[in-house]
């Protein structure tokens, strides 16, 4: 997967603010390459890892890794009583190498772990709607979030598939921008921030095979708190054995 941010604005605390104004940079670009992969176990577990490289003008470096195992306890094909498909997850979340402490930093330089809940199911044969919860703990003095997806999918046609989603990440606790304990020592503590953010996506993607599917989305951080008020673009690639 190919993903580009870029932002000229950003929420200090909550308030819309040019990015050139505050720091004299005329805007963030992030560019990341993801990989993504996912093994089965039997039907009901399977193990995922996702790593990538990202780079801007000022940083560039391995990303954070996440290791997770997922454990499926309903499907909804053969649940007798109209239960959503449901699995949980569980994932461990390793920094990656990069420089922490600017507002081009790819991340918050922290390890973790996670716990989610996902649920998904058909309401129709051409439509089927999904839903996310979980909670994210790290060190370092970044602070746990929780967070939540939820998702809509249209089938038009044989291979295409139409979706749009919403996410949101609060963290529930933390610094603002500007104020005590931003700077300490001179060292300004990005990583510490209360950062939230809502998420508006739309998608496509197309399978001209069942083994190969190629994805496109496009999304905007539509509301937020200490962070970067940035258009997302990605690109993905998808194979299966």
């Amino acid at each position: 997967t190919q993903v580009q941010q870029s932002s000229d604005e950003f929420y200090k605390k909550t308030d819309t603010t040019n990015l050139q104004a505050a720091t004299g940079l005329d805007e963030l670009v992030l560019d990341t390459t993801w990989l993504g992969l996912n093994y089965s176990i039997d039907d009901n577990v399977a193990l995922d890892v996702k790593t990538g490289y990202a780079r801007n003008e000022n940083e560039n470096g391995l990303t954070d890794t996440t290791v997770g195992v997922s454990w499926r306890l309903v499907d909804e094909f053969i649940s007798y009583n109209n239960v959503p498909s449901t699995v949980v997850r569980a994932a461990v979340i390793f920094q990656g190498d990069y420089a922490t402490g600017s507002p081009s930093a790819i991340g918050d330089g922290a390890d973790g772990l996670e716990l989610s809940v996902i649920m998904g199911r058909f309401i129709s044969p051409r439509v089927a709607v999904s839903g996310e919860v979980g909670y994210r703990s790290r060190n370092s003095d970044v602070a746990d979030d929780a967070f939540f997806k939820i998702g809509a999918y249209a089938l038009p046609v044989q291979g295409v598939s139409l979706s749009i989603n919403y996410s949101r990440t609060d963290a529930l606790s933390g610094i603002n921008i500007g104020e005590e304990g931003f700077v300490e020592n001179g060292v300004v503590n990005f990583h510490k921030l209360e950062e939230d953010s809502e998420l508006v996506d739309i998608g496509f993607s197309y399978s001209p095979t069942p083994q190969l599917n190629f994805g496109f989305n496009a999304g905007k951080v539509i509301d937020g708190k200490n962070t970067a008020k940035s258009d997302v673009v990605a690109l993905t690639l998808a194979y299966s054995l």
